[in-house]
């Protein structure tokens, strides 16, 4: 709620608030965790998916150049997944 109200938050807060909210509408929700090359460098960063119609498409709410099943901040083809989960473990 704090990450809506504020509207700003880490990249772990914005996939808290996509997942919930996925998950208040009915949609299966889950976190990924990896590391992704943007601009400044390359990190460690969490972001959502959610399952539509049988598909998981990522919902990364970190960036407005961002859609769902789109992520245009960080390179997507270097990323590496480190892990899906339905909850965080960190």
């Amino acid at each position: 709620v704090g990450t809506l109200q504020r509207r700003t938050g880490n990249c772990c807060d914005h996939a808290h608030l996509v997942v919930a909210l996925a998950r208040a509408a009915g949609l299966p929700a889950r976190y990924m965790h990896g590391i992704c090359t943007f601009s400044s460098g390359t990190y460690g960063h969490v972001w959502a998916q959610i399952h539509i119609g049988g598909t998981w498409y990522n919902a990364d709410a970190t960036s407005i150049r961002n859609g769902l099943g789109v992520i245009n901040n960080w390179n997507t083809a270097t990323g590496t997944i480190l892990g899906t989960y339905a909850s965080l473990p960190f």
